[in-house]
């Protein structure tokens, strides 16, 4: 019952809400971004990825913003 209440949710409020969060990223970055909710929800933040995943797309924002070369950056990072 709960999954079910949970992919729902996911489905039908978020998934929407993080198809406009993914095309205003992909504005500000130059790349598609494409964000997916309806994988597990709980194992997607184990060990803190989901927070890193922030991190990082909140990163390159800032340094595309600021004239970085976003693909040079990303080719020095594994």
């Amino acid at each position: 019952m709960v999954r079910a209440a949970q992919r729902y949710l996911a489905q039908c409020v978020l998934q929407p809400i993080c198809a406009l969060l993914a095309e205003e990223a992909s504005n500000k970055l130059g790349t598609p971004v494409k964000i997916d909710v309806m994988r597990p929800l709980q194992a997607f933040d184990a060990g803190g990825r989901a927070r890193a995943l922030g991190a990082i797309v909140r990163s390159l924002a800032i340094a595309k913003e600021n004239g970085v070369d976003i693909e040079k950056a990303m080719s020095l990072v594994d």
